[in-house]
């Protein structure tokens, strides 16, 4: 569930969410501070999109390597006539 991905460092949970849970409670109690909710809001969806372009370049980069090597396998073309 909380699996981080090799290819674009994401667990799934974390791009469809926005955030990662936690598997234990914190140990200290965390200081609430008052927000508004639109700040928070904000800042929220651009996190989210933030971590959705890094996993989508993460995503081209390795396709790109992948192809590489994949290339690098090929037997050389032999033109037909």
């Amino acid at each position: 569930m909380n699996t981080v991905n090799a290819s674009t460092g994401f667990s799934g949970f974390q791009l469809k969410s926005g955030f990662s849970p936690q598997i234990l409670p914190p140990m200290i109690t965390p200081v609430s501070r008052p927000t508004l909710d639109h700040d928070a809001a904000h800042s929220l969806i651009e996190s989210m999109e933030t971590d959705f372009l890094n996993a989508m370049d993460s995503l081209t980069a390795a396709k790109l390597i992948q192809a590489y090597y994949a290339n690098l396998q090929q037997s050389p073309e032999i033109p037909y006539k």
